[in-house]
């Protein structure tokens, strides 16, 4: 070809070129306004048409849509979409048609072009080698974007579209509860239907764009609706309508019986009334809608509207909502007028629960039942009757039952009749029943289904009493049958309290009575035999040591649990105490052979508290360690003062103490869950004396243990004791010890005891030290061996036959010839008000038993050193 030539073939590419892409500038104003579907389809003609394209695709998968458009109609979208997975504008990929193309290939060039912005894509295709040349990615790459605005520009006008129309929408809800506002605001203000009815006609009908509205509420029989108010129609209309029956063919009538909307375009409005002779005006739409609460029609509501006119959804919907609001404001002025009608019952129901409640606290107020009989008498009388009778069966002291009767009149002087008519009518049927009769109204005093006594109230008045009166006695019967109940209950407890403890003391007296013979016959087979039968005396006053620790446990528990433990308080030294302990627990650390590790304290640590009582504590919890501790074990007491308290831990490497134990470990009759043998003995209740003992000084006590095998460790805390400067306290933790005279071969010692063999055997122990003794086993032949021996000391057992050991003691103390004897009373009773009981009666101390004979000794020792002081010890 001629150079001419190629110039004009280029030239007259380059014009199409151009000519293309301003055709491709206007697409934007093409597609403007056009739905994103109309736009893919578009394009897609477009690429088709325009690139002489074999295959084309685009498919876009938003969230409100998917749209997708293909050619040639057949094309398998599948196979191709796999295929173009990793093609490019810029690096096309082969794709084989299933028939040849109209020039006959199959072997296509594939591109794909993302929709920028959009969550699409766009695939094409033609057989040509060259494709896509540099014009056509260009032409590919600006349809493809053009058409991404589009797309984009189409979705912002209808998402603008819509958020207008949400805001006309929201606009008219708006004013719609606005409306809905101000008559809910005004029907709140109403308390009775017309009030309703106004409010509802007033608003409602501007609200709705109505002419003329009524309303109706059913009659007490149902059977017709009455008018409460109409607006807007004719007088002479409203004349024959006042009542309507509910079988008439109206439509205020149909939407009653239904309960159900009733919507009518058009109508006339003679028909409203059911009288078609009435003049009728222009054709017209009505609305009528039932007033229902709960499942019940109370009536309904009617408006008129000037022109046949529809009902869309919200104007119907706003429609259902007036009248809900109405019939929910009809339904609450009826309850108001019911309540106006029953707040005079109600009133007179207040004054009866008023009763009950003041009758309530007098019962509750006194365990004295009789008292509170009588107050509740006067709070009847004269406020709901003119007199009262109640009668009951009280529990005598005996045991027996009595009955009382408390009568009040409001004339006192008739109280005495009042008294018989309400006799003579409990005498009649027996068993106190629940009745009314003219002028009175009976009801039983009963508790857990037993009849206790029986109410009746009375008045001159006859048929004054009802029904609720016989519900207001037969309420007070239960009430006082209660607090007769709770009362006998607190009577049985307390006589059962009072048994308990005298068989505790009879029980301790009863059990350290063998066991103190018992003792003293060891100590006298040590005196005599020797070394014979060593072992089984050491066995024996081993468990008879038990035995003794038994008993008092037993008997301190019961007056911790009573609050009848009283602490002899002083500033006293731990170390001491702690000494004391180790002494009361060394015959069991021995025993078994523990290594005991005790601390080295440097300075008193000074505590306000009983040195007895933290002594048992201590010595407790060195007994619970040497117990659970296999022979030869280690103990470690460590004691020291941490800030304001002073804290003391025995620690062991014993059995240990299971984790589900430890929480309780500290109760009554809990023993750590140890073997069913019980080969460690006791009842359980030494670690619960200790936590108690413990409390009562104000200090804690807790214990640790790592498990079974472990060991443990207890720790108490006490707090520490201001610091005082008198030396009075260490006076009073040290007393000076007595004087001891060495001329016992001139002593004459009394033993008086009703048990023989405990009265010979002390006798025998008491000759063998060398005092001169006498022995008596009642309280007369004590009395006059008292005279005719006259001893220097006596040594009375206090429960004696005949005459007891306090008798005694005050008949010996007013011999003449015996006003410097030194009494000791040798009992089994060990309580705090034993002790007081026995110092009243003239004794100078105070022996529990089984009584150590090294401790008997002692205290002669001191009572023949000391002729004028008087020492009561605590034994046991």
């Amino acid at each position: 070809m001629r150079l001419s030539e190629l110039a004009e073939l280029g030239a007259l590419a380059l014009r199409r070129q151009v000519n293309d892409l301003f055709a491709l500038l206007e697409l934007s104003s093409v597609w403007q306004g056009e739905e994103p579907k109309a736009i893919a389809e578009s394009v897609l003609d477009l690429l088709v048409s325009q690139l002489r394209l074999d295959i084309a695709l685009l498919r876009i998968h938003g969230l409100e849509e998917e749209i997708e458009h293909f050619f040639p109609a057949e094309l398998d979208r599948e196979a191709l979409l796999s295929a173009g997975r990793e093609a490019s504008l810029d690096s096309p990929v082969s794709f084989e048609l299933p028939r040849p193309n109209t020039v006959g290939r199959t072997t296509i060039r594939v591109v794909s072009l993302p929709l920028q912005g959009e969550p699409g894509k766009v695939l094409v295709g033609s057989w040509r080698a060259n494709f896509p040349t540099a014009h056509e990615r260009h032409l590919l790459q600006m349809i493809v974007n053009q058409a991404a605005l589009a797309m984009q520009s189409s979705r912002e006008a209808r998402a603008r579209g819509r958020l207008a129309e949400e805001q006309g929408r929201l606009e008219h809800v708006n004013s719609v509860l606005a409306m809905l506002h101000a008559i809910s605001d005004g029907l709140s203000r109403t308390q009775t239907c017309a009030q309703v009815a106004e409010v509802i006609l007033s608003r409602g009908l501007a609200a709705m764009g109505a002419h003329a509205g009524s309303m109706f509420l059913a009659g007490e029989t149902g059977t017709e609706l009455n008018l409460v108010r109409a607006v807007g129609y004719p007088e002479t209309l409203l004349r024959g309508c006042q009542r309507i029956p509910v079988k008439a063919h109206l439509p205020l009538v149909e939407a009653f019986r239904r309960q159900t909307g009733v919507f009518n375009t058009w109508m006339d409005a003679s028909s409203l009334t059911g009288e078609p002779r009435l003049p009728t005006s222009s054709p017209q739409a009505f609305a009528a809608i039932p007033l229902v609460v709960d499942g019940r029609c109370l009536g309904a509501l009617g408006f008129s509207f000037p022109s046949p006119r529809g009902f869309a959804d919200d104007e119907r919907a706003f429609i259902q909502a007036i009248s809900q609001q109405a019939a929910q404001a009809c339904d609450r002025a009826r309850l108001l007028e019911a309540e106006r009608r029953a707040r005079r019952m109600a009133e007179a129901r207040q004054l009866r629960a008023a009763l009950l409640s003041e009758a309530s606290a007098s019962f509750g107020s006194s365990l004295d039942f009789g008292a509170a009989l009588e107050r509740v008498a006067l709070l009847v009388v004269p406020r709901f009757a003119d007199w009262i009778v109640l009668q009951v069966a009280e529990r005598t002291p005996s045991g027996t039952d009595e009955m009382k009767t408390v009568v009040v009149h409001r004339d006192p002087a008739m109280a005495e009749s009042a008294r018989e008519l309400g006799l003579a009518l409990l005498s009649m049927g027996g068993e106190p029943r629940a009745r009314i009769t003219n002028n009175s109204v009976i009801a039983p005093i009963e508790a857990r289904g037993r009849a206790l006594g029986a109410i009746v109230l009375g008045c001159e008045e006859v048929g004054r009493f009802d029904l609720e009166a016989l519900e207001l006695v037969e309420e007070l019967g239960l009430r006082a049958g209660v607090a007769l109940d709770n009362a006998r209950l607190y009577q049985e407890a307390r006589e059962a309290d009072r048994r308990k403890d005298e068989f505790l003391a009879m029980l301790g007296h009863e059990l350290r009575n063998p066991l103190s013979p018992i003792v003293t016959a060891l100590q006298l087979m040590g005196m005599k035999e020797g070394n014979a039968f060593e072992r089984e005396r050491t066995i024996i006053g081993r468990q008879v040591e038990h035995l003794v620790r038994l008993v008092d446990d037993l008997l301190d528990v019961s007056r911790i649990t009573r609050g009848k433990v009283q602490l002899k308080r002083g500033r006293i030294d731990l170390t001491a105490v702690l000494a004391k302990a180790v002494e009361m627990a060394s015959p069991l650390l021995e025993q078994r052979s523990h290594h005991l590790e005790l601390p080295q304290v440097s300075e008193p640590l000074f505590v306000d508290g009983d040195p007895a009582r933290l002594a048992q504590v201590l010595a407790n919890l060195l007994n619970n360690a040497a117990k659970y501790t296999d022979p030869g074990g280690r103990i470690v007491v460590s004691l020291a003062g941490e800030g304001e308290r002073a804290v003391l831990r025995v620690r062991d490497n014993g059995s240990g103490i299971a984790p589900e134990i430890l929480p309780r470990i500290f109760d009554m009759f809990v023993q750590e869950g140890r073997s069913i043998d019980r080969s460690q003995g006791g009842l359980g209740l030494g670690l619960a004396i200790v936590r108690s003992l413990v409390e009562l000084h104000g200090g804690t006590v807790s214990v640790h243990s790592e498990g079974l095998g472990r060991g443990s460790e207890f720790r108490v805390s006490l707090p520490l004791a201001v610091q005082r400067v008198a030396a009075a306290d260490a006076h009073r933790s040290h007393a000076p010890e007595a004087s001891v005279r060495d001329a016992s071969r001139s002593v004459r010692l009394l033993v008086v005891d009703d048990n023989q063999d405990a009265a010979e055997l002390l006798t025998e122990l008491l000759d063998s030290k060398g005092y001169l003794t006498r022995m008596a086993l009642d309280g007369p032949a004590g009395l006059e061996a008292a005279r005719e021996f006259r001893p220097h000391i006596a040594l009375l057992d206090v429960g004696l036959p005949v005459m007891d050991g306090y008798e005694l003691a005050s008949r010996i103390r007013q011999l003449s010839t015996l006003h410097d004897i030194k009494l000791v009373a040798i009992t089994g009773y060990g309580q705090d008000s034993d002790r007081l009981r026995a110092h009243g009666a003239g004794f100078d101390v105070h022996l529990v038993k089984p009584i150590e004979p090294g401790q008997l000794l002692r205290i002669l020792r001191e009572l023949v050193g000391v002729p004028e002081a008087v020492a009561l010890s605590r034994g046991g």
